[in-house]
């Protein structure tokens, strides 16, 4: 092996230099999809606000099913935080999507949120076409009630 005079990348520096050059939800997305979520989850614990990150997985109705669930567990782990609660908008605009799959996720995460501004999206959904997510967001609006009795 020859050397020229140039320091050899660690394997750490290797990795940054190509998490660099890859956008985060795109990171993310293959790492839940290799079952690792706990890196998504350390992320996400250091910078809350990276959960926005995690919107494009709840918005592709193709994405797997690994990245599905392990997005929908990172947003579980940060239920009624201040960064879950001003995803609320960008959620709701998922609960009107074209999927039932992303309408479902959606309104799975609004539950979470813990904000009242979060049922303005889910009561239009307990008249959606389809069943499952109906029962989503009826779900998810007990859920945001028991919340604000607790808080009450």
């Amino acid at each position: 092996m020859m050397d020229f005079g140039y320091p050899s990348a660690t394997v750490a520096t290797r990795e940054a230099l190509r998490l660099g050059m890859r956008d985060r939800a795109e990171q993310f997305q293959i790492w839940l999809m290799e079952g690792q979520l706990a890196r998504v989850t350390e992320v996400v614990n250091r910078q809350p606000a990276a959960l926005a990150d995690l919107l494009p997985i709840v918005a592709n109705p193709e994405a797997g099913i690994n990245a599905r669930i392990g997005a929908s567990a990172v947003f579980e782990g940060h239920a009624a935080t201040p960064a879950l609660q001003a995803l609320t908008s960008a959620l709701g605009m998922l609960a009107g999507h074209g999927d039932h799959r992303v309408r479902a996720d959606a309104c799975y995460i609004l539950g979470l949120t813990g904000t009242r501004n979060a049922i303005r999206f889910l009561e239009p959904r307990l008249a959606d076409p389809d069943a499952e997510v109906r029962e989503i967001a009826a779900e998810s609006l007990n859920e945001l009630e028991k919340t604000e009795e607790q808080t009450s």
